[in-house]
């Protein structure tokens, strides 16, 4: 009776840690799209709440890659932080930054190519929003960036290296 018993409670416990582990495994960074939202509540327990997006609690760094050397990029969304160019951008580039920005968020573009940019490329807005500093990339080196983080008071992307 008490080997049956050990023997139940052994089979028990395995199919437990073995649930437990296959349960874990669903999600990760990896499998985040930035689409999700969390409940945050404001002023505390009993207080509103609002919909938080993951894209929002991660500082939107989704990466994005291109291969594109000339004309327009508009795909870029709330969930990409970072473009990175594999092919060196040829002067005749523009990249749109990502429409509806939320306050603090940021946007990297990323030379990940072999040879240098020429100059000429540029980005924009297509939501109303300004772009404080120069829009031209210059001639950026192999593994140089520019940056712009975006300003709700302002409605305003400032570029900041």
């Amino acid at each position: 009776m008490t080997r049956s018993r050990c023997l139940i409670a052994g089979v028990v416990i395995a199919a437990l840690a073995g649930g437990y582990a296959w349960g874990q495994t669903g999600i990760g960074s990896r499998t985040l799209t930035g689409n999700e939202v969390v409940t945050a509540a404001i002023g505390g327990p009993g207080g509103s709440s609002i919909f938080v997006p993951m894209a929002q609690l991660r500082g939107g760094v989704g990466p994005t890659t291109t291969a594109s050397t000339s004309g327009t990029l508009s795909t870029l969304t709330n969930t990409t932080g970072v473009l990175v160019s594999t092919t060196a951008a040829g002067g005749a580039m523009t990249v749109n930054l990502p429409a509806n920005p939320y306050d603090g968020q940021t946007f990297t573009w990323t030379n990940g190519a072999a040879g240098a940019f020429t100059t000429g490329n540029v980005v924009a807005t297509t939501d109303g929003s300004t772009i404080v500093g120069s829009t031209a990339t210059g001639a950026l080196a192999v593994g140089a960036s520019i940056q712009f983080v975006y300003v709700l008071s302002t409605n305003s992307w400032y570029k900041v290296r």
